[in-house]
């Protein structure tokens, strides 16, 4: 059995006759004949009723057909992955994502090469702090998505993108802000337990230290941010998140920002694209890096 009978069998289901079949086929009408004959004859039994005027499949024929469209599919499946390695196109690509960007920035550019390699896996790697900056100069990502000081990525020789901007919000639960009593100061904090994303890196350089927690302080600690949103948001604790991540739970009013009168909590950060500086790239990844570009130049 050759791939090109099933695909003759395909073709006379979908034209109904085997002059329409051989037509989009673009062969003759006897070389047709001849493909279904001799995919009947290892077969066994007929696959089409002739009776009528157009040929109907019969119940084992449809059960043939169907299963040739999973074995067509698979092959052209299988040729668009040789041309796509032929062409030099990654297998994988590994993107370092920092829990605190925002989705809404990256979908777009993902979404264009998803559409343009979609035989390269990508395996998109959540980190938070500087778990990012520790995956791209290990080589585990080929470039990262994340937050991140300009003078750090310089000083790590990381060519690099501004894609977006963000505000960290320190917030709580109404419930867990009616006992605090109006707080004045930080110190006032310092009894209600602060909920802290643990560092996904080796916490080298910058991050040796945990940000935004004084002395004294009790915390809880959490490997993500949507598991510190939900301790949020059940009153067991306050911390510090991304705007983007808790708009809706700050319009439902199921969480408060922490507003002291001679302390401003909230700030902006910024988020960038890097990679290795001067690394080389396959096609896959310099293509998801020249989107970044374009996508900050709109």
């Amino acid at each position: 059995m050759k791939l090109d009978q099933l695909k003759v069998l395909r073709a006379v289901v979908e034209a109904g006759t085997v002059k329409a079949a051989a037509e989009s086929l673009n062969r003759t009408q006897p070389a047709v004949s001849q493909a279904l004959k001799a995919l009947e004859f290892q077969t066994g039994t007929e696959l089409f009723d002739r009776s009528g005027y157009r040929l109907e499949l019969t119940q084992v024929g449809r059960r043939v057909y169907l299963q040739s469209l999973r074995v067509l599919a698979e092959a052209e499946d299988l040729t668009q992955l040789i041309r796509h390695f032929e062409k030099g196109h990654e297998e994988m690509i590994t993107i370092a994502i920092d829990a605190a960007a925002d989705p809404n920035v990256l979908t777009p550019v993902l979404s264009k090469l998803q559409r343009r390699f979609p035989d390269t896996r990508v395996v998109l790697r959540a980190e938070v702090l500087s778990g990012a900056i520790e995956a791209v100069q290990s080589g585990e990502a080929v470039l990262a998505v994340a937050p991140a000081i300009q003078v750090m990525l310089e000083e790590a020789g990381f060519d690099y993108r501004p894609v977006a901007r963000s505000t960290m919000r320190n917030v709580a639960a109404p419930s867990l802000l009616g006992a605090m009593d109006a707080p004045r100061t930080l110190a006032d904090l310092r009894r209600y337990h602060q909920v802290i994303a643990r560092d996904s890196g080796q916490a080298a350089g910058l991050f040796d230290r945990e940000l935004g927690v004084q002395k004294g302080q009790r915390r809880w600690y959490v490997s993500d941010l949507h598991m510190k949103k939900q301790l949020l948001v059940e009153g067991l604790g306050w911390g510090r998140l991304p705007e983007h991540m808790i708009a809706g739970e700050l319009a439902r009013n199921e969480l408060q920002e922490i507003v002291l009168p001679h302390t401003h909590l909230s700030f902006e950060i910024e988020v960038f694209a890097f990679r290795k500086g001067g690394s080389s790239m396959g096609p896959v990844a310099a293509h998801l890096w020249d989107a970044f570009k374009s996508e900050v130049a709109r």
